[in-house]
């Protein structure tokens, strides 16, 4: 039985006054006979009604304190602080070949003076090179996909799962070259699968998904040197935030000394891929780096420090708060370190580290704990009671007070790509022609490339110091490759609680099938579209039923658009790799019950074959063909077009009608005389079901049409 919410405030200012009224007359026994309005007691019965009514009000408003306290009981995170947004900025200096370096902190805005300045999280080396083309290696022998690449269509960079994989990056450098050496950065953007992504954007890697314990889909190599003659990379001289190809990310990979002029040639190769589908790149820029709509401060201050001195310059009474400079109100973001030299028993000053939390109710007398208001930029520190109250020993020399903050935020930071890119007049020039200036120029009107070669190549503005480049003042500009997102205000209280509503209803223990089905389906940094889970099945005992094990089939995400089915690197029976499995089975195993064993494995399949009958005058065997591929596909089979269902029964009606569909969307009516199906290298069955075995998915699926001849003459079978 559904119970109705308990309601406290069911009084307002009328039934307090009409019950209080209600009684005057036997209180009073009967003296007080004036209840009018003008009369001096019915006025105070009214301002007491008022007060009582504001008291009553409180009982059904829940403080946030103990909204912080239940969300903690329940294991969900409280309310989440502001975010910054990130984005990805390839830095172009306006003097072409120019090397320059951009120091950590350096900013960059699209829109200058309006507080939307992106400071960069690391040092970058803009080196003076250009990708000039790029080619894979095929069954055939290396392939140049630069006229792909540059027309913004998904190039594959591996092929087979299991088989080798090269890829070669030809680099031109100009200017004076880099004689000491120095570090590439290059965003490598690749296609994602269709479907949910779990991920986010790390401050080093920016890497969509970046979940740093999923092992990567292969072992990358690095060469670098003349075309034709590279030299491997040392292991330590590179780091990938791709997770091995996994996902987009930037690669940094410190390179020899190169002079000007020289043609180059950037070589990733990997002896045996793992991957569940091809990675297809769609973008390769360098001299990229992350950057964030936030400022670092860092703050040191001695005994005579402006923040400093509002701590000692007032009486240590609760409730202190103190407002940090920079202008913080309103863009406070965090603070990541915060110490205080304060005087202990023995009267010597100790430095202390003070941390930050949500809520002052649970921290005790002698927690040095602090809020951070966003809206004043300012720290509120306890009472004595709930927070220690800060004592700063300010008597002698020295360092006082150290703090590290961020300012900025928001949702205001959130913004697209660079303007460029989707200006009217270039809207049909892909992306990827970002990275190849050359073939982008050509696919542009002659005068439109000499009216562009004398503009600045990028549409952010360089509002950094003349100290954050070297050389210093060196002119620059830079261009957003990616959307600007992730930048939002603090969570309220009330958005926390229904945050929390959804958050409890999530799977978080492997108790039934359908909790390690949404386990793995939710596994982060691997994209997983079935599973399905096996319960009493042990890999060791296969024809078993083993009390407590569970054994979790595992089907990846991979590209199912109509194009990709005739694609040469199509996966028709996907099968994901070893460290998606490892992911997985990690996963299942922090959440199974005591004793009980989990095991993860990749689908099961089984070849099928399909014979169709049709009239000798039938041109829709291609038709045929992708149909029933289609509808015994692992990921878009069966009759709701989910998968084909694990272990499901292969019945020939449900193929007749499957074909039928296919042939009446064209318009044809050609009839389907007969349909039989056969596993393995059985006989074919046109009648009774043919069951599969538990787990098991229908591939490869060959199809075989059957064309009837004059009467007399024996059928003919046409492969399809």
């Amino acid at each position: 039985m559904t119970l109705a919410p308990l309601r406290l405030d069911d009084l307002s200012w009328a039934d307090l006054v009409e019950a209080v009224r209600s009684r005057i007359p036997a209180e009073s026994s009967g003296r007080w006979t004036l209840h009018a309005p003008v009369d001096p007691g019915m006025t105070l019965l009214d301002l007491q009604a008022y007060l009582l009514e504001q008291q009553v009000y409180r009982l059904d408003q829940v403080p946030d304190a103990a909204v912080h306290a239940v969300l903690r009981l329940l294991g969900v995170p409280g309310p989440a602080p502001a975010t910054a947004a990130v984005t990805v900025l390839q830095i172009v200096p306006q003097v072409p070949g120019t090397r320059l370096r951009i120091r950590e902190g350096a900013s960059f805005s699209r829109e200058p003076g309006r507080g939307r300045d992106f400071h960069l999280d690391r040092d970058l080396d803009v080196l003076p090179l250009r990708v000039a083309g790029l080619s894979v290696r095929e069954a055939t022998g290396d392939r140049d996909r630069t006229a792909d690449l540059a027309a913004g269509r998904p190039v594959p960079l591996a092929g087979a799962y299991g088989g080798p994989a090269r890829v070669r990056v030809r680099l031109t450098v100009s200017g004076d070259g880099f004689p000491d050496g120095g570090t590439l950065t290059l965003l490598l953007e690749l296609e994602q699968p269709a479907g949910p992504w779990s991920g986010n954007r790390t401050a080093d890697g920016w890497a969509a998904g970046a979940v740093p314990d999923v092992p990567p889909p292969a072992r990358l190599s690095w060469s670098y040197g003349p075309v034709g003659d590279t030299a491997p990379l040392p292991e330590e001289a590179v780091t990938d935030g791709t997770g091995g190809l996994r996902r987009s990310g930037l690669v940094r990979l410190t390179l020899p000394a190169t002079a000007a002029g020289a043609e180059m040639e950037l070589v990733l190769a990997t002896p045996a891929a793992t991957y569940a589908a091809p990675p297809r790149l769609l973008r390769l820029s360098p001299n990229s780096v992350p950057a964030h709509h936030a400022q670092r401060v860092r703050l040191e201050e001695g005994p005579d420090g402006p923040v400093v001195a509002q701590l000692t310059g007032r009486p240590p009474l609760p409730g202190l708060a103190v407002v940090l400079p920079g202008d913080a109100a309103g863009r406070l973001i965090d603070i990541a370190h915060f110490t205080l030299r304060e005087t202990d028993d023995t009267g010597s000053g100790r430095v202390h580290d003070w941390t930050a939390v949500p809520d002052l109710a649970f921290s005790g007398p002698l927690d040095r704990v602090f809020t951070v208001d966003r809206p004043f930029g300012a720290l509120r520190f306890g009472d004595g009671l709930t927070g220690r109250i800060p004592r700063p020993d300010a008597t002698g020399p020295g360092t006082v007070l150290r703090a590290e903050y961020r300012l900025g935020g928001g949702p205001a930071g959130n913004g697209g790509s660079d303007p460029a890119v989707s200006d009217p007049a270039r809207a049909a020039e892909p992306a990827a022609l970002l990275a190849f200036p050359a073939l982008a120029g050509f696919a542009r009107p002659r005068k439109q490339r000499a009216a562009e070669e004398e503009s600045p190549p990028g549409d952010w503005v360089f509002t950094g110091e003349s100290s954050d480049t070297e050389p210093p003042d060196a002119p620059c500009t830079a261009r957003a490759l990616v959307p600007s997102v992730g930048g939002a205000e603090p969570e309220t209280p009330a958005a926390a609680r229904r945050r929390a509503a959804t958050a409890l209803a999530v799977v978080t223990r492997a108790v039934t099938a359908a909790d390690h089905e949404e386990l793995a389906l939710s596994t982060p940094g691997v994209a997983v579209a079935r599973a399905h889970a096996l319960v009493g099945a042990h890999p060791s005992h296969p024809s078993r039923n083993v009390p407590g094990a569970v054994t979790t089939i595992v089907v990846p995400r991979v590209p199912r658009a109509p194009a990709d089915s005739t694609a040469p690197d199509a996966v028709p029976l996907p099968v994901p790799d070893p460290g998606a499995l490892t992911a997985v089975r990690a996963r299942l195993e922090a959440a199974r019950l005591l004793g009980a064993g989990v095991f993860v494995a990749p689908p099961r399949y089984r070849p099928v074959r399909v014979r169709l009958t049709l009239p000798a005058d039938t041109a829709r065997r291609q038709l045929l063909d992708a149909a029933l591929r289609r509808f015994l596909d692992p990921l878009t089979g069966g009759d709701d077009g989910t998968g084909w269902p694990f272990g499901g029964v292969l019945r020939p009606s449900a193929l007749l009608r499957a074909a039928e569909r296919a042939l009446q969307a064209a318009g044809d009516r050609t009839p389907v005389q007969a349909v039989a199906a056969a596993l393995d290298d059985g006989p074919y069955e046109s009648c009774g079901d043919l069951p599969l075995r538990p787990g098991e998915l229908p591939g490869p699926v060959e199809v075989l049409v059957c064309t009837t001849q004059p009467s007399g003459a024996a059928p003919r079978e046409v492969r399809a």
